[in-house]
């Protein structure tokens, strides 16, 4: 009996230590997602800085304007969390900054600041400081900028609040003795932390933390050890973020639940020492009432089960309802005649109203959720659900009609769940709105597509020069037959002006081109759009810059290619990117080398893929991975800033479409994978009127 009381307390440990283990490790996930979404916001504040310094070499100060305005006010919306935007000179000087009435100032002594002068560029995230322009606790986050060279031309600072920092993981760290931090991982400087942040902030950095000590090892896991603040037994999870930047640690007391274990192994001796004398005592009499005592301790440990099971679900509901995203469930429907259609969560989490502005019934009816969607976006839905079915995962933004705050761009994920834990969750997903991530994307978009026109100004005012040398020596020839070639001369000179009209219409839609193209994003409004005409507007952008690399384009489309769901300004970014980026790799080969660029395609599957491959010799094994993040590039610091793919990216994926990318035969092969728009009469006429 002793031996069969210490297997099972011996079991109940293990179960609950791994129960511990997998709620940690969840959880550390789910803190990662916090981070990532405000270091990624981050980075779009420092590539518009970038663009703001471009633009200001360039002499636009209008533009830069502009960027600095947006930039000013995003750190006046106090959600975001962050508390200034400013940039240095090459000396350390502050030479702008989102602070009203700022004054330069030298920041040159400040680790952040100094730490650029002389290593590769990457961000660099400061130990908690008091800010001199600022004047509050922040973290510094820095990043050098380059001039047109690529030299080291200054510094871009965004400074995050580490106290709503804190909040954002206290959101998720809620449980009574829990608490999560943010470290930096060399040296162990804490960076934010759930409870008290105001009274750890400025703690002196511990290199020897548990956390980053066996983060520096591996990427996750767990440990039991002690906490560095009051030495208490804690489970700690931890994960790194950023690279090799940053670590996240999460911890448990464990001290209560060990504090069980001990009371539980007490409890098992003495019930069997009770149940001898009782048996040897009081026999069969005794043993009954031996065993309601034992029925009133099973209600009793079934009553507290209960209440802890709706503390937890309290506190999770707690959690959802202030989460920014909305959380779904559902079964899973390939069983019936049409899945897509058919699918309707069964759960729900409790802030759909403060995601959506509607009540379930409005998300979970289809004929109310389309009436709050526009047309194509709910047959893109559809779609969508049916990928998420056949492949296991899918993602896809859209459009929704928010009651109170107009129309929103929501993001969606849906996958499968094998095993499903319970029928009704075969499938899960989540929606996010974000409308202020796509602003920033256009915005960013909007500068790299000037940045685009003015690395190409040379090809452009020859593709203009062309024509208006026409036109001059046309008007020439035309006034010399009026004047000495009587009335044949008459006729020569129509033919000479039905010229100058034709060099004229020329100029006329390079110049129209040209406006559309430096429109900002939000005036570009999907549609149908034709492939065909979307590369001939590209190729009327770079079409002097492949023929001065003295590269050869191949285009091979079917006549009779469908229109795509895009825009054809973004379409036509994306393509000139990769246009351009094919360019400077076949423009290093040696002479004798073919330098040819391919474009093909065809519709697979439902979905209309384009390929862009180059015979440049393909992308590095070790950068292939990491191609679409932002600041990694293939070319020198002095020709590429590692956005234009990201960009690409994230355009496609506004599209409800995707680009991938891998290694041909002969070089570098990239896919752009767009969905079909609902081909109509005249879509033709109407994509390639957007071009002309």
């Amino acid at each position: 009996g002793a031996a069969v009381t210490q297997l099972l307390l011996t079991h109940e440990k293990e179960e609950l230590e791994e129960l511990s283990r997998t709620r940690s490790l969840a959880t550390v996930d789910g803190l990662k997602q916090t981070v990532m979404r405000t270091i990624e916001s981050v980075e779009s504040v420092h590539a518009l800085l970038q663009n703001r310094h471009d633009l200001l070499a360039q002499g636009n100060a209008q533009g830069a304007a502009t960027i600095a305005d947006h930039l000013v006010a995003l750190t006046q919306r106090e959600s975001i969390g962050i508390l200034q935007v400013a940039t240095t000179d090459r000396a350390g000087i502050v030479n702008w900054s989102t602070v009203p009435d700022w004054q330069p100032l030298d920041l040159s002594d400040r680790v952040h600041i100094r730490v650029h002068f002389d290593r590769p560029p990457e961000l660099f995230f400061s130990a908690p400081l008091v800010g001199r322009v600022s004047g509050r606790w922040s973290v510094q986050v820095t990043y050098p900028l380059r001039d047109a060279a690529g030299h080291f031309a200054g510094v871009s600072v965004v400074s995050l609040d580490p106290v709503l920092l804190s909040a954002r993981l206290g959101e998720i760290a809620i449980a009574e003795g829990t608490v999560a931090a943010l470290l930096r991982l060399p040296d162990g400087a804490l960076l934010a932390r759930s409870h008290d942040p105001e009274r750890h902030l400025g703690r002196a950095p511990s290199a020897n933390h548990p956390a980053a000590d066996a983060a520096r090892e591996r990427e996750r896991g767990v440990l039991h050890t002690r906490s560095v603040v009051d030495g208490r037994q804690v489970v700690m999870a931890f994960r790194r973020v950023y690279g090799d930047h940053l670590v996240l640690a999460y911890a448990e007391d464990w001290e209560s639940a060990g504090h069980i274990i001990e009371v539980l192994s007490l409890w098992g001796w003495l019930s069997f020492a009770l149940l001898m004398l009782v048996l040897a005592v009081a026999g069969f009499v005794l043993l009954r009432a031996l065993g309601f005592r034992v029925a009133r301790r099973d209600l009793a440990q079934a009553q507290a089960q209960r209440a802890a099971t709706l503390a937890a679900w309290t506190q999770l509901e707690t959690l959802l309802q202030a989460s920014p995203v909305l959380i779904y469930a559902g079964e899973d429907p390939r069983s019936r005649a049409e899945p897509e259609s058919a699918f309707k969560p069964g759960f729900l989490s409790p802030n759909l109203r403060q995601v959506l502005g509607c009540d379930p019934e409005s998300f979970v009816d289809p004929e109310r959720m389309k009436a709050r969607m526009e047309p194509a976006g709910w047959e893109e839905r559809v779609a969508f659900l049916g990928k998420a079915l056949a492949e296991g995962r899918a993602a896809i933004e859209y459009r929704w009609n928010h009651p109170e705050s107009g129309w929103r761009w929501l993001r969606e994920e849906a996958r499968l769940v094998n095993p499903a834990p319970a029928p009704e969750f075969g499938v899960v997903g989540y929606l996010l709105d974000v409308t202020e991530e796509r602003q920033a994307r256009a915005r960013a978009a909007a500068s790299a597509r000037l940045n685009i026109l003015g690395e190409l100004a040379a090809n452009m005012a020859h593709e203009l020069n062309q024509p208006l040398a026409v036109i001059s020596l046309a008007a020439e020839n035309a006034a010399a037959a009026l004047e000495f070639g009587g009335a044949k001369g008459i006729q020569h000179a129509m033919g000479t002006l039905e010229l100058i009209a034709s060099q004229g219409t020329r100029c006329k839609s390079i110049i129209q081109h040209l406006r559309a193209f430096s429109q900002p994003d939000e005036r570009q409004a999907e549609s149908e759009v034709n492939l065909q005409g979307v590369i001939a507007g590209a190729m009327l952008l770079v079409s002097g810059a492949l023929r001065d690399a003295e590269i050869t384009l191949e285009v091979d489309l079917p006549a009779d290619l469908p229109p795509v769901r895009a825009n054809v300004v973004g379409a036509e970014q994306v393509l000139v990117n990769l246009l351009l980026n094919a360019r400077d790799v076949l423009a290093e080969l040696p002479p004798g080398q073919p330098r040819r660029i391919t474009i093909r395609g065809g519709v697979e599957a439902g979905r209309l893929r384009l390929i862009v491959s180059d015979t440049g010799g393909g992308i590095p094994a070790g950068l292939l991975d990491r191609l679409f993040e932002p600041f990694v590039t293939t070319k020198p610091s002095d020709k590429g800033t590692g956005l234009g793919l990201a960009i690409c990216q994230s355009t496609m994926r506004g599209f409800g479409g995707d680009i991938t990318a891998r290694n041909g035969r002969a070089g570098a092969e990239f896919m752009l994978d767009f969905g079909l728009g609902q081909a109509t009469p005249g879509s033709d006429d109407e994509g390639a009127k957007a071009v002309a």
